[in-house]
């Protein structure tokens, strides 16, 4: 049977969360490997043996305004608030850093989904723990590691060493940075929707990761801008998609990590698209959209509505036309695998959208062997291959149609 949700007195959710599964054990066994096994294993002990604690922290620190800042401290980690505040930064000039910044950010969200496909364990139970959540789809992923703390701690340890060692800023104000990180990830905790295991993976996942960019960005970033960027690119996305783990549960982590490669792939092009537009470079910088102090409050105001309208515009107007294209000449994969290994009973909302899958690919001995089985049907549904255009869209249209707007509409640096 699918999962339903159900609200308790204070409008959150509640569910026994291996209820969740439409696996069997056995099932696990058959199709995950005996080191894949063996973590997991680990994993789902130390969340069950946590969950009393959790259930005690709730009961003892919970209070209404608590819940609405841990709510909206879980707000910043959404589609929407990465779609509307990253393009900023690139729309006041910040070039390199803003790309790199914008990698951290997504390629958190792919290698912790990652992690959370291989090593499929569930959220912490409920009841006795009750997920504050305004969000219930997110109850349907996995829970280790977290997510919002993989991108927390991987923005903030990367910002901190160009506030640090780059523009030497006060340590006052990293220091206040932290704080809104720690807020963050005390927030996974405090709603659970994690366990302590949980955010300490995210933890260490965001350092590796943060610092690998912090030593390592500059020469990717002279890779994707170079005559054979795109390449590059689109190569490293390739690998990146088909080495996604298939999970037993249609857990739609792997949506999340077509979104986000998706818009790093369309931020690379879109980049290596806009060096080749020397009319477009009034600072000089082929790699950064030009902008300095000369633009006065009104023009600012302008390119940043202009972008945000226009990234809008792309994300919701694109949607029925891709789709419907991906229909026409992606042949359905799903129709590859006959109709007694699938199930119509499961479902698991998208991310961002209610749509639900066609169908629940059964581990049979034939899928296993295919790598057809569980979140197969979420990877390869014709919406979720429209992804890749959609979300590659957006950065394009960032780095390439609004500097051509802004110079059309004078909004340009003087200089």
């Amino acid at each position: 049977m699918p999962p339903h949700f159900q609200l308790d007195e204070d409008n959150d959710v509640i569910h026994d969360a291996e209820a969740f599964s439409l696996a069997t054990e056995s099932a696990y066994q058959a199709a995950y490997s005996p080191l894949r096994l063996y973590l997991r294993q680990l994993v789902v002990d130390k969340v069950k043996r946590e969950n009393p604690k959790l259930a005690a922290i709730q009961h003892r620190y919970r209070s209404p305004g608590l819940d609405r800042l841990f709510v909206f401290s879980g707000m910043l980690g959404n589609h929407s608030f990465f779609m509307i505040a990253l393009p900023f930064l690139h729309t006041f000039g910040m070039g390199a850093f803003a790309r790199g910044l914008t990698f951290v950010v997504l390629w958190s969200i792919y290698f912790s989904g990652f992690v959370k496909d291989y090593i499929s364990a569930p959220r912490p139970a409920s009841p006795p723990v009750v997920q504050i959540t305004r969000s219930p789809a997110h109850t349907l992923e996995y829970g280790f590691p977290s997510t919002h703390t993989t991108y927390a701690v991987a923005t903030i340890v990367y910002i901190s060493h160009f506030m640090l060692n780059v523009w030497h800023i006060s340590t006052v104000w990293v220091g206040l940075m932290w704080i809104c990180g720690v807020t963050i990830v005390v927030g996974r905790i405090y709603c659970g929707l994690h366990s302590f295991i949980d955010v300490v993976g995210g933890i260490v996942i965001g350092i590796i990761e943060a610092l690998c960019f912090v030593f390592f960005f500059d020469r990717m970033d002279a890779l994707m801008l170079s005559t054979a960027g795109p390449l590059y690119s689109i190569a490293i996305f390739y690998f990146a998609m088909s080495s996604i783990p298939r999970s037993l549960d249609p857990c739609p982590c792997c949506i999340d990590s077509f979104c986000a490669t998706s818009v790093t792939l369309g931020l690379s092009i879109g980049y290596w698209i806009h060096a080749r537009l020397p009319f477009l470079w009034h600072t000089g910088q082929s790699d950064a959209i030009s902008w300095d102090l000369s633009l006065t409050l009104t023009q600012n105001a302008l390119r940043c509505l202009i972008t945000i309208v226009l990234v809008v515009a792309w994300k919701v107007g694109s949607k029925p036309f891709i789709v419907s294209m991906v229909k026409y000449l992606v042949p359905d994969y799903l129709s590859q695998v006959s109709s007694e290994e699938c199930s119509d009973d499961s479902s698991a909302k998208d991310s961002d959208s209610d749509c639900k899958q066609d169908c629940y690919v059964a581990p049979t001995a034939s899928n296993i062997k295919n790598r057809r089985y569980g979140s197969y049907a979420l990877m390869v549904s014709h919406e979720n291959l429209a992804r890749i255009p959609i979300y590659s869209g957006i950065p394009i249209t960032m780095c390439v149609v609004s500097p051509l707007l802004f110079y059309m509409f004078g909004l340009m640096p003087s200089s």
